[in-house]
């Protein structure tokens, strides 16, 4: 049996030229357009503030925060509220480490709109859980991409519980907003 293997030799320059061009087409690098894969401009991420204790304010409880990690100047924190400083889509987030034994707990995430004549309030993101009888911890997460305007601001709090108890340590419970344009 005759041995089938072609040397570059035996190729015909102009079929190897060819395969030669081919291959260095596929091996360029093919350069990104300049903010094709940017990083957020702004975000802002609070914990809980320990040295508070939450605040009852009615039917609602409103967890004390303070910044734990923040960059950009589109999103601010001003009396426990997130401030949007540009207008944009933002993925917002939150969570709460609940330690009540109840049938259900959860929050919300609203946002504020302020004019000259009139203030509204809306209702962005909830998260509801039942929690447990015997072991009384629980987490609710919740998270969604929303379109904000300059001057919104945003809160997360607890309705209906007076009698929350509610984990104040950073990894369980905590409340933010990326900026996505």
């Amino acid at each position: 049996m005759a041995k089938m293997s072609l040397t570059r030799e035996d190729i015909k320059p102009n079929t190897l030229q060819k395969a030669q061009s081919s291959l260095k087409i596929l091996s360029r690098r093919v350069k990104r357009e300049q903010g094709s894969c940017k990083v957020p401009t702004s975000f802002l991420q609070l914990t809980t503030n320990t040295n508070k204790q939450p605040d009852i304010r009615g039917n609602l409880t409103v967890i004390p925060w303070t910044v734990s990690a923040q960059q950009g100047n589109a999103i601010s924190l001003k009396e426990n509220r997130i401030v949007v400083q540009e207008d944009g889509f933002y993925l917002v987030f939150g969570q709460v480490l609940f330690n009540s034994p109840s049938t259900v707990m959860g929050h919300i995430i609203r946002s504020w709109a302020f004019n000259k004549t009139w203030t509204t309030s809306t209702e962005l993101l909830r998260c509801l859980q039942e929690m447990p009888d015997e072991t009384p911890a629980n987490t609710c997460y919740t998270g969604g991409i929303v379109q904000l305007h300059q001057g919104d601001e945003l809160e997360l709090v607890i309705p209906y519980s007076q009698q929350t108890l509610i984990s104040m340590d950073a990894e369980s419970t905590f409340f933010g907003v990326i900026q996505l344009n």
